[in-house]
């Protein structure tokens, strides 16, 4: 083999090396895949009996809604990349859900760290028939969380964090999406 050839096959490896880690590194960093130095429950900086820090995000249809204006509704606040597999499948579930019954809470989407394109292409592919922002600074998404997707707050009429889920889970889905149904009774 000429020396051209085993430079070849080198940088070829090099190539894929570095595409991997790449890869890899971009899931860990939209909080898709764990990160062994943090744990879920310890990059959460909201937690249930807490007080829900109020925000403005602007939603997809061009209007723009702040939590506290929502005071007394049970809201479900959650928070996605349009490029996490979890974030996907779960998606793909609330629609479903929403398709079978509407809520009798609010539904509050927030994409963090995305432009209002990539969200908007994933609210089309979805079918999304609820209320969808955007964070493209992680400012609001930073007051509640600092790692992993999706993150669901269920946030009762007073402002408070009834319940919340980190991941997507089937099962907590549906436990956290029943018990948003309670409460808003």
């Amino acid at each position: 083999m000429s020396l051209l050839n085993t430079y070849n096959l080198l940088l070829r490896a090099t190539q894929r090396v570095v595409v991997l880690t790449l890869f890899v590194t971009a899931l860990v960093m939209a909080g898709c895949i764990n990160d062994e130095k943090h744990t879920p429950e310890d990059t959460t900086l909201v937690n249930v009996g807490d007080t829900a820090p109020d925000f403005t995000v602007e939603l997809l249809n061009g209007k723009s809604t702040t939590l506290s204006s929502l005071h007394g509704q049970v809201v479900m606040l959650i928070f996605f990349s349009t490029e996490c597999p979890d974030c996907q499948n779960q998606f793909a579930e609330i629609q479903r859900i929403v398709a079978e019954k509407e809520p009798s809470f609010k539904v509050l989407a927030i994409s963090r760290g995305e432009s209002i394109e990539a969200t908007e292409e994933f609210s089309q592919k979805y079918g999304i028939t609820f209320d969808v922002g955007t964070d493209p600074d992680r400012s609001i998404y930073d007051r509640y969380a600092t790692l992993y997707v999706p993150r669901n707050f269920l946030i009762g009429p007073t402002g408070r964090v009834e319940a919340l889920t980190i991941e997507y889970d089937y099962d907590q889905l549906h436990a956290i999406w029943e018990k948003a149904e309670q409460i808003s009774k």
